[in-house]
């Protein structure tokens, strides 16, 4: 279990890689969730007389540098992987600082970057919501950088797009 300074606890039942950094530099973490037996047996299904072969994991990587966290799933962000996501952007948000060195308060900025799924469904935008509404409730400040085509369909067919704070890649902070 991992416990941040407010007492709460975030479980961490995927195997997880990280370094520490000293003060200042970036951190790095890389979590993959562990596979249940439907899982695996998806991973070689027949499709119309084709086979997919191996699918791409889930992976959701953490880089942290100061008081920025940026998290980036890659995947298919579904039912059965979005607890991985979940559990990680919690453990991102509760150690990534919200005070500037100098000690003039300053906002902790978190960036989720879903450039890298392949596949969202309705459980991913609903983390991606809730996010956005966690965001607003702690003070901490959220940007989001949408998917490529076509996985960025299901957010444009929801308005997703206009109501969530969507940047281009390009301006992103990554």
């Amino acid at each position: 279990m991992r416990t941040p300074e407010d007492g709460t606890r975030f479980p961490m039942n995927s195997p997880a890689r990280q370094s520490v950094a000293p003060e200042g530099h970036s951190q790095f973490t890389v979590v993959r969730p562990r596979r249940s037996a439907p899982d695996e047996a998806r991973r070689a299904v027949p499709t119309r007389g084709a086979e997919l072969f191996d699918l791409e994991p889930f992976v959701v990587e953490v880089q942290r540098s100061e008081h920025v966290a940026i998290v980036r799933p890659r995947g298919e962000l579904d039912m059965a992987t979005v607890e991985t996501l979940r559990t990680t952007l919690d453990v991102a948000i509760a150690e990534t600082p919200g005070a500037a060195p100098d000690g003039l308060e300053t906002s902790a900025h978190l960036v989720l970057d879903l450039r890298r799924l392949s596949f969202i469904d309705s459980t991913g935008l609903h983390l991606v919501v809730a996010l956005d509404e966690r965001a607003r409730r702690d003070g901490f400040l959220l940007t989001l950088i949408a998917p490529a085509a076509p996985v960025d369909r299901a957010i444009q067919l929801c308005g997703l797009d206009q109501v969530l704070p969507f940047v281009p890649a390009e301006d992103a902070v990554v």
